[in-house]
């Protein structure tokens, strides 16, 4: 197995974390100085890749990085926490999660059977079956997904990984769980085992409308553009009963649904949320905002139907601040920028 290049070698299983994080300040100093990649997207992700100019990267600099790298507020906050324990093998499991080492997983498991439900020590508090995600921890982990991502994935829950576990990752809650970190993740995506994983995770028994029945993994994976993880979830038996769901699913029939014979939304259509945390979508410009997600998930079909309803192409959706037209744009979607242009320019 290949090690993080921050991996210390230690011959302890239990590290207090002042010490890890210590030996990790050195690892970056040293691999900053030999060009590492890395070291300079560690540095990036901590906000001060500006310590990699001059003479070489200094201890504080390193420190701070590193105490931002597992998602403290800076190295003083890191150090407050300096009893807490690291377990080496965890850290090397997590490792094992990243590479796709199957057999390393394996042998680690087999050995310690409890670490498949730990939790990190570190503030995000990721088990391992959350690290499948690459979203939300450490810099050299949030890269792109192991062919065999999947097998990882089925190995965990087969050992004992809980599938709604929660982590602490943005704030934790329910948008913290596998799941949601998995469908709003770009590194699985650009491994293309995006649907896979989300497909398998289902079969693994996480909760398709999340753990507290409010569709937040189908919110999380529509309002972040990727699509098919959007499906793989509907496949699974995700509900799709909000017009802005629907249109960015392509469900023209739901979508006709929500609309009265006289053309206008049906008098119990509500006021939609995205998901538990997000903002609140007014009744009054639904429409516009179920045509910019069809939009940007590329539902033509849907996307002339609510043409006809007269929507204010100027509206702009709450998360991005982007109008139809530049979902379009920003998506590629060249044939719907050209339809948007002709309405505007018919409007």
């Amino acid at each position: 197995m290949t090690s993080s290049f921050l991996a210390p070698v230690v011959d302890e299983i239990h590290v207090p974390l002042r010490q890890w994080l210590a030996l990790q300040a050195e690892l970056l100093i040293a691999a900053a100085a030999r060009g590492e990649p890395g070291a300079a997207d560690v540095l990036r992700f901590a906000g001060v890749d500006g310590g990699l100019q001059g003479p070489g990267l200094d201890l504080d600099t390193a420190r701070l990085a590193v105490a931002k790298d597992h998602w403290f507020a800076d190295w003083p906050d890191a150090l407050a926490h300096g009893d807490d324990t690291v377990d080496a093998r965890f850290e090397t499991a997590a490792d094992a999660v990243h590479e796709g080492d199957l057999d390393a997983l394996r042998r680690l498991l087999d050995e310690e059977p409890s670490l498949v439900r730990r939790h990190s020590p570190f503030p995000h508090r990721q088990t391992l079956l959350h690290q499948v995600a690459a979203n939300g921890i450490e810099a050299e982990r949030q890269r792109p997904s192991p062919a065999n991502a999947v097998d990882v994935l089925r190995l965990l829950v087969e050992r004992g990984a809980a599938p709604d576990a929660i982590c602490d990752s943005y704030g934790g809650g329910n948008g913290a769980t596998t799941m949601c970190l998995l469908v709003s993740s770009v590194h699985p995506f650009d491994a293309g085992v995006h649907a896979a994983l989300v497909r398998e995770l289902c079969r693994s028994g996480a909760r398709v409308d999340g753990i507290d029945d409010d569709s937040a993994p189908l919110w999380t994976a529509i309002s972040s553009g990727y699509t098919e993880a959007a499906e793989a979830l509907v496949d699974h038996g995700a509900r799709v009963d909000q017009l802005c769901l629907a249109a960015a699913l392509g469900d023209l029939d739901t979508v006709r649904g929500h609309f009265a014979a006289d053309g206008r939304l049906r008098p119990g259509t509500r006021s939609e949320r995205i998901a538990p945390r997000g903002p609140t979508l007014p009744r009054g410009q639904l429409v516009e905002y179920a045509l910019i997600w069809a939009t940007a998930h590329g539902r033509r079909h849907v996307v002339e139907y609510l043409l006809t309803k007269e929507p204010d192409l100027r509206v702009t959706e709450p998360l991005f601040h982007s109008t139809a037209l530049g979902m379009a744009r920003y998506h590629g979607q060249s044939d719907l920028v050209a339809l948007l242009d002709r309405h505007a320019g018919g409007a």
